[in-house]
């Protein structure tokens, strides 16, 4: 049986999507004459790219049964279809969080007698990747600066505390 989260209805969007138009799959099917179809074609009849038809294949929800375990036949298709529709829920929607929310949450201490830190250092201290720290910095939500044009940046303690005010312990 497989676990939880490798199960094609709780993968994102695209095994709801099948699962509302199984109707009109099941038409182009029967219209068909073809008992095998290959990889694309699935992938075309499903509505998405080969990758997710290929992860399905390799977790075992949908069997290549046909010659010579090339192609995957119609009612392995149809199988498939009646598994979606029984299992398949809409994914519950995406909560869209502010550009650099994740700066703002994060919470540490400054060094101390440490006047400018550099995108690196300050990701260590945040626990996030340089480059967001860099983007907020070249879309103007965080002041830095630069010695000459392309050198590093460095960022000041009172510049950090203007844009994520919550994320240093404030001084007693």
């Amino acid at each position: 049986m497989p676990r939880l989260r490798t199960l094609p209805w709780t993968r994102g969007p695209a095994a709801h999507e099948i699962a509302c138009r199984a109707g009109q799959i099941r038409e182009t099917l029967a219209a068909s004459t073809r008992k095998y179809h290959s990889l694309r074609a699935t992938a075309r009849l499903f509505g998405v790219s080969t990758q997710p038809v290929r992860d399905w294949i390799r977790l075992g929800h949908l069997t290549r049964d046909g010659p010579r375990n090339k192609r995957i036949s119609s009612a392995e298709i149809l199988r498939f279809l009646d598994l979606l529709a029984h299992r398949a829920r809409r994914p519950p929607p995406a909560h869209p969080r502010a550009p650099f929310q994740k700066l703002a949450d994060a919470r540490f201490s400054w060094p101390g007698g440490t006047p400018y830190l550099k995108p690196s250092e300050l990701a260590a201290l945040a626990g996030c990747h340089p480059t967001l720290i860099r983007k907020a910095l070249l879309s103007g939500r965080l002041w830095g600066r630069q010695r000459v044009p392309y050198a590093r940046w460095r960022v000041a303690k009172g510049a950090w505390r203007t844009a994520f005010p919550r994320s240093l312990p404030q001084p007693l």
